[in-house]
């Protein structure tokens, strides 16, 4: 077994630790004690309501001026348990358009890239074949940027883990004349000894190496020049979501297991790590892949606790992207008769503070299209 391999069980363990201590409190019981808010008033409430923040935000005077987010939904991409392809790829287009108002998806690209960008892809593969990143998109944004100029070897799909990539389906290509995919515990990628987060705040016995720095990616700080950032839609049961902020801040780097469980819930290492030049500066567009998400046992997949939403949210802002993950998550639990995640999701507020985005639904101008 790989060293990285022990990594991954650990994360998994101390994951469902989590979820077996919270399983002992009735979920009803837990859900009246703590209040529930209707699907139709938690639409109406500003995000800081729903992540538990305490701000007093000014009403916009203006929305056409307000930074453009999308949520796209699919009326037909799914035919059972099959995906339209078709579809997925109109979703796509349609989102970017509408993302920047241009009139066309090519000129759209033209928006993030240039033709001599090196652009990563960095999906999420935690959970397998039935809840990673969906290759459709990931076909889709490759074809969108090489209308942009930018050529296929160019272009570089990637994650944390050589094993999660395997077994949702992504096998690792190395052929420069061609989009590779690598994975950062490759022998020949690995991590920078020079960037580094450097933090005393986390769980001395969840350490490794006993090292209080969690190093970078080369990916991220040799490789590209430009992320695009393509996270699942899903429950997480020590940071309420796994969403934008923590599938580029934790898939990026090293020794992250000693910020996960109580009392830090991966605050506030998330925002922090996310914070560096080589992932804030870098990370031009989120593209949150909704087409199966999760309501409950995540990170990893369980059939019981995922449904079809059949949509995409999509924006250039990392913070408001996961306040709606959140408010997606929650609702679906308040269908299911759980209770809010929105306690343990404090790294979302944690980063609106660093300048990483907006966590408030006043400060954005949120457009919902359906194809």
């Amino acid at each position: 077994m790989k060293p990285q391999d022990t990594v991954i069980a650990n994360i998994f363990a101390d994951s469902k630790e989590a979820m077996q201590i919270r399983d002992t409190l009735n979920r009803r019981q837990f859900l009246s004690r703590i209040g529930t808010i209707s699907g139709a008033a938690l639409s109406t409430l500003p995000a800081f309501a729903q992540i538990g923040g305490g701000r007093v935000l000014t009403p916009p005077t203006e929305t056409a001026a307000l930074p453009p987010v999308v949520e796209v939904l699919g009326k037909q991409v799914w035919d059972e348990d099959r995906l339209n392809e078709d579809v997925i790829g109109e979703m796509v287009d349609q989102a970017m358009m509408k993302l920047t108002g241009r009139d066309s998806a090519k000129e759209a690209w033209r928006d993030f890239v240039l033709p001599d960008h090196i652009v990563g892809i960095k999906i999420n593969p935690l959970a397998g074949p039935k809840l990673s990143t969906h290759s459709a998109i990931v076909n889709k944004i490759v074809e969108g940027l090489f209308s942009a100029g930018v050529l296929r070897k160019q272009i570089i799909i990637w994650d944390r883990f050589e094993a999660h990539l395997l077994n949702a389906g992504y096998p690792i290509k190395t052929d420069e004349g061609d989009v590779r995919t690598l994975a950062s515990d490759m022998d020949d990628i690995g991590y920078d000894d020079k960037v580094f987060y450097e933090t005393e705040k986390d769980s001395i016995t969840r350490r490794e190496n006993e090292s209080t720095r969690s190093q970078y990616s080369r990916i991220v700080t040799e490789l590209v020049d430009v992320l695009i950032n393509v996270p699942v839609l899903k429950h997480h049961d020590m940071a309420g979501i796994s969403g934008c902020l923590k599938n580029m801040a934790f898939g990026s780097v090293d020794n992250t297991r000693r910020f996960h469980g109580k009392p830090l819930y991966c605050n506030p290492a998330i925002g922090e790590i996310f914070q560096n030049e080589v992932l804030k500066e870098k990370v031009v567009l989120n593209i949150v892949d909704g087409l199966t998400a999760s309501f409950d046992r995540g990170p990893e997949y369980d059939a019981e606790s995922t449904w079809k939403f059949g949509g995409m949210f999509v924006g250039t802002d990392p913070v408001i992207l996961d306040v709606l993950i959140l408010q997606t998550v929650n609702l679906k639990r308040e269908e299911m008769g759980l209770s809010s995640m929105s306690k343990y999701a404090n790294h979302i507020t944690t980063a609106s503070s660093l300048g990483l985005g907006s966590n408030s639904l006043n400060q954005v101008n949120l457009q919902k299209i359906e194809v």
